[in-house]
């Protein structure tokens, strides 16, 4: 970074902190005491303030545009802009300045193809889009304006399963039906009966569901009936493949999240790196930054073997879910072993995945489609909310926010459906607000707010990552780093990380604990606080060079000069 963008980096952060929630003045100097003024921006300073962090992204070195910050969106529950009840693409567009103003630079949309389930998992056809959800030129409207906002959108690419009514299936299914007893399949009478792992038996293998009316036939279906699993061996299915990825790519989208990429082949790692491997390859032959990032709902052991692939991303669910290390560490707040741990993990993970590719870019996460919500894993703690959102943005690689985390979300029930429920706009829950999808069950209340009611309150979940985003994307260093433990400051309550990109260097202190703490900076007089975060609205102050720091607090640390 030059001079110029540390000169307005310097500018945006004392903006930036002015008008957070209770982290007030900035620190240019560990020796040097904060403005404690507390002097507010009027409106009109506020929007040169976030015009000048739109400069400064811009001004960050960033060698890969995929370093991203990802939101993940169920289209089916976001936003209806016809009023049937369903999410759709000209809703999606009509709140795109929304997300902008959040900061994100990415969307993952959930399936959009037609599909006789509310989730679409299970595709009926890779060309269209679901007609619930709009034309397909409303969706090449959306790609256009996301396109106009530097918005990158990757989609769903289901191809472990298609769906039962996929016609490929249903072919098959009929050209099985046909078939004498004891006679085996032709491939050239009926191509799409080599699309799916069929096979003919007295009883059904393990993962295989009977086919209907064709009697000792069964085929593999590891999820559902309705979910054919497809032969990802075969040369036809591959270039079925490789054209669905064509179709899209030149539709503008990015991009692919790969869905269920450890059951391509459920147990065999070797066959599901090729696999992996085969995909990466094909998808950058398409577009060369071509972005994928695959589900692998698994260890870090696992995780790491299907790096081996050259596949560019895979979600790191050992930090993420209610299992995972985010928070588990801020359950373990106030047991110095639980806190001292997590900068350690951030340093073994990261050179674990790298040394399998040294070309990957993590995919953090805190939530999806498929687990509960950040608020219910933290006993809907506002400050605990907040810190888990941060530790989240503050890892590197390309960070994934799903919806309505940004305002602390919580579920009515622990089910699919109530993990996709509408995006809590308003409390009076209309102007795009959809139906609760089938199943649903949504909670009593909001503890937080809607997004309308967060928006105006400084000291909001909403305002809060807004300004974790903020800091993350003007210092490229945050999201591109490669991460060490900062041992010398690594003790009691706080977590302490170093990143290292390029010639750029920064240091993240975390208090991850209730109780404020106190660090001592004596050994870090070349470095000065750039940035700040405080969760529970208290300051964060110098004396000397002992840094005060609140509950949950957080400070970035960057080299003088």
């Amino acid at each position: 970074m030059g001079s110029k963008a540390k000169c307005l980096l310097c500018l945006l952060m004392t903006l930036l902190i002015l008008v957070g929630c209770g982290a007030q003045g900035t620190l240019d100097n560990p020796t040097t005491a904060p403005d404690s003024s507390g002097a507010a921006l009027d409106s009109q300073e506020l929007s040169k303030t976030e015009q000048a962090l739109a400069e400064i992204v811009k001004l960050g070195t960033s060698p890969d545009d995929n370093y991203r910050v990802w939101y993940e969106i169920f289209v089916y529950s976001y936003c209806d802009s016809n009023g049937d009840g369903i999410g759709d693409f000209n809703g999606l567009t009509s709140k795109l300045d929304e997300l902008e103003t959040l900061g994100v630079n990415g969307i993952w949309l959930m399936p959009i193809h037609p599909s006789v389930s509310y989730h679409k998992y299970n595709v009926s056809d890779y060309y269209a889009i679901d007609p619930a959800y709009g034309t397909m030129e409303d969706f090449e409207n959306f790609i256009a304006e996301c396109e106009k906002r530097d918005i990158h959108v990757i989609i769903d690419l289901v191809v472990n399963h298609s769906g039962s009514e996929h016609p490929w299936f249903k072919e098959a299914v009929s050209y099985l039906r046909t078939l004498p007893a004891g006679a085996r399949p032709d491939p050239t009478e009926c191509k799409y009966v080599d699309y799916y792992n069929f096979v003919q038996a007295e009883h059904a293998p393990a993962g295989y569901r009977s086919v209907t009316g064709a009697s000792g036939w069964f085929y593999e279906g590891r999820f559902t009936h309705e979910m054919p699993d497809l032969n990802l061996m075969s040369d036809a299915v591959r270039a079925e493949i490789k054209d669905i990825m064509s179709f899209w790519l030149d539709k503008g989208v990015a991009g692919f999240r790969l869905d269920a990429a450890k059951e391509f082949y459920t147990g065999d790692n070797v066959r599901n790196i090729e696999v992996l491997r085969w995909i990466q390859e094909t998808a950058v032959s398409l577009k060369p930054d071509c972005y994928l990032v695959a589900e692998v709902w698994d260890t870090q052991a696992t995780i790491t073997s299907l790096y081996t692939s050259g596949i560019i991303s895979i979600f790191n669910f050992p930090f993420g879910d209610n299992e995972g290390r985010i928070v588990k560490t801020l359950q373990g707040a106030g047991r110095e072993t639980a806190v001292s741990k997590y900068a350690t993990s951030l340093e073994k993970s990261h050179a674990t995945f790298k040394e399998a590719n040294p070309n990957y870019i993590d995919a953090p996460f805190m939530t999806n489609h498929d687990v509960g919500r950040v608020a219910g894993f933290v006993g809907r703690i506002p400050e605990k909310t907040k810190m888990a959102g941060a530790m989240n943005i503050f890892m590197s690689g390309s960070v994934f926010i799903y919806y309505g985390e940004e305002i602390g979300m919580i579920t009515g029930a622990m089910d699919d459906p109530s993990y996709r429920a509408p995006m809590y706009w308003n409390a009076a829950r209309d102007n795009g607000t959809t139906q609760p999808p089938p199943g649903c069950t949504l909670p009593k209340e909001y503890p937080f707010g809607s997004l309308d009611e967060q928006r105006e309150d400084d000291a909001s979940i909403y305002n809060y990552y807004r300004q974790a985003v903020a800091i993350r994307q003007a210092l490229p260093v945050i999201s591109h780093g490669d991460t060490t433990c900062e041992t010398a400051l690594n003790v009691g309550c706080i977590s302490a990380q170093r990143k290292t990109w390029n010639d750029e260097q920064c240091i993240i202190l975390m208090n991850v604990d209730k109780v404020a703490a106190e660090v001592d900076l004596s050994a870090y007089s070349d470095w000065h606080v750039a940035a700040k975060l405080s969760a529970d609205g208290n300051e964060i102050t110098m004396e000397g060079n002992v840094l005060s720091m609140p509950a949950f607090g957080i400070v970035v640390l960057l080299p003088n000069g």
